[in-house]
């Protein structure tokens, strides 16, 4: 709970948003709302949550614990993975760049959601090795 609160605090502060400004828009009490904002209740109610939300035109929403390991279930050969990741590495490391984690891994999804079959991702691995 604490991070969708976290999460709260952040929208509201984006939107230039506090308790009073929202207590007619959400139709919740300011108090309630301070209570809510700063994690003095146990139990805010999903309702009361969604509707702050609500209020700043957004909604709750599930969401997979881990969206990254979804992505990873569309990936249907790990050995082809296992070999870009190597081909990534190995490029950036005979060109003298430093990687972090990030851009590999956005080089890595770019490729799998930008090519859908072996012939693109031929050419994307031809062209990666001519830059």
């Amino acid at each position: 709970m604490s991070e969708v609160l976290e999460q709260l605090r952040e929208l509201m502060k984006s939107l230039g948003e506090t308790d009073y400004s929202l207590q007619n828009k959400a139709h919740i009490s300011q108090s309630t709302i301070y209570r809510i904002v700063e994690g003095k209740t146990s139990d805010p109610g999903v309702h009361k949550i969604d509707g702050l939300a609500r209020a700043m035109g957004h909604r709750l929403s599930l969401v997979p614990m881990s969206e990254f390991s979804c992505k990873l279930q569309d990936i249907d050969d790990v050995q082809s993975l296992s070999q870009i990741i190597e081909m990534i590495e190995h490029i950036a490391e005979v060109r003298g760049y430093e990687l972090t984690p990030f851009e590999k891994a956005e080089l890595i999804i770019a490729n799998y959601k930008s090519n859908s079959d072996q012939s693109e991702k031929t050419t994307f691995l031809q062209a990666v090795n001519t830059e």
